[in-house]
């Protein structure tokens, strides 16, 4: 999962705060840096917002690394590569579960996932945390 899929994940979690309170608890001074943090689909460069976002959080710097080092951008390329080349793949949900199948289609929001028993498995993007062939 994206860093900025997480840091979604994680406000959601808190109840939703609104972007701007996020960023006076994480003493960001440019609101804007966290709504972006929140949207791309690169890796976030900005190494102090990193720190300042995990502690906020209450998580550790290394979660949001290794976050950080998954962005929306990789995954998309994988997932296609894997669709035209019919590659089986694993997708490691966020609750521990991995799924292994074909991809049969992909969107911004969803992978449709084909088994290896012939079903088929609608993944919301969001729940993957990590992938692989």
């Amino acid at each position: 999962m994206s860093l900025s899929d997480h840091l979604r994940y994680l406000r959601a979690m808190q109840g939703g705060p609104h972007i701007a309170d996020v960023a006076h608890g994480a003493n960001v001074d440019n609101v804007a840096a966290v709504t972006v943090a929140e949207k791309q689909y690169r890796p976030l460069e900005d190494e102090d917002l990193l720190n300042k976002l995990a502690a906020y959080y209450g998580r550790p710097l290394e979660e949001f690394h290794w976050h950080n080092a998954r962005s929306r951008k990789q995954f998309t390329f994988f997932i296609n590569g894997a669709m035209g080349s019919e590659t089986a793949v694993s997708l490691t949900l966020r609750h521990g579960v991995t799924l292994t199948g074909t991809v049969e289609d992909w969107d911004l929001a969803c992978v449709a996932l084909r088994t290896a028993d012939g079903r088929l498995l609608v993944v919301q993007r969001h729940a993957i945390i990590d992938w692989s062939v």
